[in-house]
């Protein structure tokens, strides 16, 4: 039996979406629920972060209780991005990922800006969308080197397409991310900076 020219490109465009979710039900999505797990733990380290700082401004603490929560926190801030302005986090996180995406021999195709968003009193999360070409194997091993990265990162959002529907032999896929970052507020810093001696003296009238 002979098919038509539509037919074939029908067949072959069913081909093609059943060996992607093939891939993706039995390799990708056990991968990203492992990540569901790692930003359940990204959120805790949050919280405890939030806590150490505290603990550190609590008048009552004892010497022993402080020098372990200065301990634990300059561990845990070293995940932190460098830097605490908007910009250059943004500028920061979006170098990191690039250069993961490239180490893995993925095709980097572009970038996306996302407004940072504060996650606490201290700090906030620095987020960027990145579009990326490769296949299946290099696309699990890029969110395998982000969730072992020495920066705290995470993968919000996953988007996976064919490169090219109805050909089977294609291998490649198209994926877009929302990766996400942790940085101090800006403001936070501000605040650090502004200790007795610098700030203002006010001065009443006729002294």
């Amino acid at each position: 039996m002979r098919f038509s020219t539509r037919e074939r490109w029908l067949i072959g465009s069913a081909l093609g979406v059943a060996l992607l979710y093939l891939a993706c039900e039995y390799y990708v999505f056990p991968v990203i629920d492992s990540l569901a797990e790692t930003r359940e733990k990204i959120a805790l380290d949050s919280k405890r972060l939030v806590n150490y700082r505290r603990l550190l401004l609590g008048q009552d603490s004892v010497q022993a209780a402080l020098g372990e929560a200065h301990k634990q926190l300059a561990i845990m801030e070293q995940g932190l991005l460098n830097n605490r302005s908007d910009a250059l986090a943004n500028a920061e996180i979006q170098g990191l990922v690039k250069g993961i995406a490239e180490a893995q021999g993925l095709t980097f195709r572009r970038t996306e800006l996302v407004p940072v968003r504060q996650i606490s009193p201290e700090y906030a999360r620095v987020p960027t969308r990145i579009e990326v070409i490769g296949s299946i194997d290099q696309l699990v091993q890029l969110l395998v080197r982000l969730g072992s990265a020495d920066k705290v990162l995470s993968v919000e959002e996953m988007r996976i397409n064919p490169v090219q529907l109805g050909n089977p032999k294609e291998k490649r896929v198209l994926a877009t991310l929302m990766v996400s970052g942790v940085k101090r507020l800006e403001s936070d810093a501000a605040a650090a900076a502004m200790t007795p001696q610098s700030a203002p003296q006010v001065r009443r009238a006729g002294s």
